[in-house]
């Protein structure tokens, strides 16, 4: 009963998330959505929380990310939302008179920030080089299961390893979607580590249960 009960908890889960997805899809987080990239160059050692509150003064409050690209910290990077680059020019002017005053320097902005708008990257981009080596290390697990635990019945352990993976990944990504966590570069590792972990524990579970097998066979 408590299985049945967590089965369609699970199945709930998923059915919730795929429409979620199909609908307004995942929450994706500002380095892959279609924002705007500012490369600023100072002159002098810059703390990005500085440039943070600067460029908050003028672009709003949005998501922002700031990261020095340069070893001798005088430059950086800017991400803003494409919804707050509405002006750009004159904020960007605005942008370079509070850095000037800020750093006592006297850059120009056409020469010191450049504006790079970006679209927006696909999820699937981002999954197609781990498509091939999953692929293989799947199929390769799949025939060592079925050798190895043969004697278990081979339909029933492959359908078993294949169900637990697709519904392990399908549950990871419907609780992205239904709790709107940004899709991130740690979200393919998490999901990478939630595949290992599901063959890993299932192996250990095949192995008991083969041992038992064996020896009430022997008996």
């Amino acid at each position: 009963m408590k299985k049945k009960v967590i089965y369609g908890i699970i199945l709930a889960v998923i059915i919730v998330g795929a429409i979620i997805i199909a609908t307004i899809g995942l929450n994706v987080d500002l380095t892959y959505s279609k924002n705007v990239r500012l490369d600023i160059y100072v002159g002098k050692t810059i703390e990005n929380k500085d440039i943070e509150q600067m460029v908050k003064e003028v672009f709003g409050n949005g998501r922002i990310i700031v990261q020095q690209v340069e070893v001798y910290g005088d430059m950086a990077t800017v991400l803003i939302e494409e919804k707050n680059a509405d002006n750009i020019d004159e904020k960007v002017e605005s942008l370079n008179t509070k850095i000037n005053e800020k750093y006592g320097v006297e850059n120009k902005a056409e020469d010191n920030i450049q504006v790079v708008h970006q679209p927006k990257i696909k999820i699937s981009s981002l999954l197609i080089p781990y498509i091939m080596p999953l692929t293989i290390s799947t199929v390769v697990v799949l025939v060592y299961v079925a050798i190895r635990f043969r004697k278990l019945g081979i339909l029933k352990t492959l359908g078993l390893y294949v169900i637990s993976i697709l519904v392990s990944e399908a549950l990871y990504l419907s609780l992205l979607a239904i709790t709107r966590i940004p899709i991130n570069r740690l979200v393919i590792p998490i999901g990478l580590l939630i595949y290992i972990l599901v063959i890993t524990v299932l192996t250990v579970i095949q192995e008991k249960k083969h041992s038992s097998y064996i020896e009430a066979e022997n008996k």
